[in-house]
């Protein structure tokens, strides 16, 4: 008699063998562990700080992509707009474009959006593109950039 091979598989099996969620694991921890390379290999912080100079800061910021999870700062030299731990891990400030500096040089106009559901959002103009985010105090965010010497807009 020979043996008999089934297309089917039994119903009552496993579709994934037993190492399968550590594998997964693994590979988790390594996209993780690469991106923390990159990170510090790139001179940016894994543990976002807040400047010591710094006229505004948010730490629960939300931008493009990102709901409550930045951290914006403004000095009298830059903008800057940085995911918090966890959400700078796995390369998505890389992806989704969620970290910034922009230096107050190139801040061409500051403005305040108004408009229905936009009562905390501020549109930031540096040249290259538009930056919108919404922030805890926008008047206080707008008022940081001005002493920067940015033009704001009424």
């Amino acid at each position: 008699m020979g043996m008999r091979f089934s297309l089917h598989r039994n119903m009552d099996q496993n579709p994934f063998p037993v190492w399968f969620p550590f594998l997964a694991i693994a590979w988790i921890a390594l996209v993780i562990g690469v991106s923390i390379v990159f990170r510090r290999s790139k001179g940016k912080p894994v543990f976002p700080a807040v400047p010591n100079e710094a006229l505004y800061v948010d730490k629960w910021a939300s931008g493009r992509w990102a709901s409550n999870c930045l951290l914006v700062a403004v000095t009298d030299k830059a903008l800057s707009v940085v995911p918090k731990f966890p959400f700078n891990l796995m390369f998505l400030p890389e992806i989704y474009g969620l970290e910034r500096t922009i230096s107050v040089r190139d801040i061409r106009e500051v403005r305040r959006l108004r408009g229905l559901g936009l009562g905390n959002n501020v549109a930031v103009d540096y040249g290259e593109a538009e930056l919108r985010l919404k922030v805890r105090n926008p008047q206080a965010f707008v008022d940081a950039l001005a002493r920067s010497s940015v033009h704001v807009s009424p």
